[in-house]
């Protein structure tokens, strides 16, 4: 049975109410605005059935599956600040790349179409503009010490500094590594999706943060720079096998030297990326008074030399 259709049928049989907190008001009638929920889990075996589904709000859903985030009233306004941003600069990027397929004919040119979008573009990219000058400023006036400190890193500007923010919960994350699932860095691109399965990590937060690892890259010696540099060198040498793609886009195994240096240059941007993350989270947890575990690398590889924050840029306790 169709999902919209069960949930018409749950509706008339149980009643208009959230099965999951308990809520006397009735559920919408737009059958979009509420969610099934499945007594017996999908991991268990459950199905979509009248027996085993009820109705419920999708802020009661999100909280009975542990996904919801509380946040304190200032956060939750940069939070309401960043999805805004990435919302426009989605509409923005589609705008663009349809004109781009129009200029390229790549794509057949309808002119209507064509000056339709030409003037919601200077428009949409205006508010994207506006928002970043909003980020920039509440950011900067955010009453935080772990905020005043991550502006104090070059290349960490604003808008990285307000997604790790409101993306990062730090006493969720017991380890740097969690941090580095969350964002889908602790796998290779190639196997982060699975078909009909979710995951593939926070795509909000790493595509902040490979932009700022570009930034980082291009700043020159010292900080983050360094770990790009090293990584390169590394993997240019390394006999390590390694999953990669061929000039027809198929996945071949290779020695890291062998790769082609696009894929040793991401590589090491998301060694950048990774390294952001790290320092963040013993910053942060710090700052909090949170306990903070040796890192992977040191307890678990056994590396003796490990890199500070401070050896990044970030300020002294």
């Amino acid at each position: 049975m169709p999902k919209k259709a069960l949930k018409a049928k749950i509706k008339n049989l149980k009643g208009g109410a959230c099965a999951l907190s308990g809520a006397v008001l009735p559920l919408p009638d737009d059958p979009s605005l509420y969610d099934t929920h499945r007594h017996v889990p999908k991991m268990l075996g459950g199905t979509y059935t009248e027996e085993n589904t009820v109705l419920a709000d999708p802020v009661a859903h999100m909280a009975d599956h542990g996904n919801l985030r509380e946040r304190a009233e200032p956060l939750e306004i940069l939070k309401s600040l960043v999805d805004d941003r990435t919302q426009t600069m989605k509409l923005a990027l589609k705008i663009n790349n349809q004109l781009l397929a129009y200029r390229r004919r790549t794509d057949h040119v309808n002119p209507e179409t064509d000056a339709f979008l030409e003037q919601q573009l200077a428009p949409v990219e205006a508010r994207l503009a506006q928002t970043d000058r909003i980020i920039a400023k509440t950011i900067k006036t955010y009453d935080d010490p772990l905020a005043k400190a991550a502006l104090q890193v070059m290349g960490l500007g604003p808008i990285t500094v307000a997604a790790l923010l409101v993306y990062v919960d730090l006493e969720k994350a017991a380890t740097p590594s969690s941090l580095w699932k969350y964002c889908g860095l602790d796998k290779a691109s190639h196997e982060r999706y699975t078909k009909g399965e979710k995951g593939g990590g926070n795509k909000t937060l790493r595509t902040v943060l490979w932009n700022a690892a570009n930034v980082m890259m291009k700043l020159g010696e010292g900080g983050y720079r360094g770990i790009y540099d090293r990584t390169k060198a590394r993997l240019a040498a390394s006999s390590k096998a390694v999953q990669t793609r061929d000039t027809k886009g198929k996945l071949v195994t290779l020695p890291w030297s062998e790769t082609k240096p696009c894929h040793r240059h991401g590589a090491a941007l998301r060694a950048i990326m990774k390294a952001i993350l790290v320092d963040y989270w013993v910053v942060g947890r710090r700052l909090r008074g949170l306990p903070t575990t040796t890192i992977y690398a040191q307890g678990m590889l056994g590396h003796t030399h490990i890199e500070s924050p401070t050896d990044h840029g970030w300020p002294e306790d």
